[in-house]
């Protein structure tokens, strides 16, 4: 629940607005993230999930998102490893800034 305070000046008002867009474009890449995982089990797979998440966690501010965002997305161009590696830096970036499925 928003405080009194928040709603005093447009200046404020526009400081919410701001923090809450970055966290909800965290909040959907960690989820669309969670959500087609599983399923990315090909390399076209991997870059249309890796697409997706940049998508909304290139608009984030929440500590890690983007970051491992690019990191997820840079793993397609060498090998299944490397794609694990971001992928689980990503899902624990998400993870740390409090996402829960």
């Amino acid at each position: 629940m928003r405080s009194a305070g928040m709603c005093e000046s447009t200046a404020a008002r526009r400081r919410w607005a701001r923090a809450c867009a970055t966290y909800s474009a965290a909040r959907l890449a960690c989820g669309d993230f969670a959500h087609d995982y599983k399923g990315a089990q090909t390399q076209s797979a991997r870059i249309d999930l890796a697409n997706k998440v940049n998508k909304w966690a290139q608009s984030s501010t929440t500590n890690g998102i983007a970051d491992n965002a690019r990191a997820l997305a840079r793993g397609l161009e060498a090998s299944a490893g490397a794609w694990q590696i971001g992928a689980d830096a990503f899902a624990q970036s998400c993870l740390d800034a409090g996402w829960k499925g």
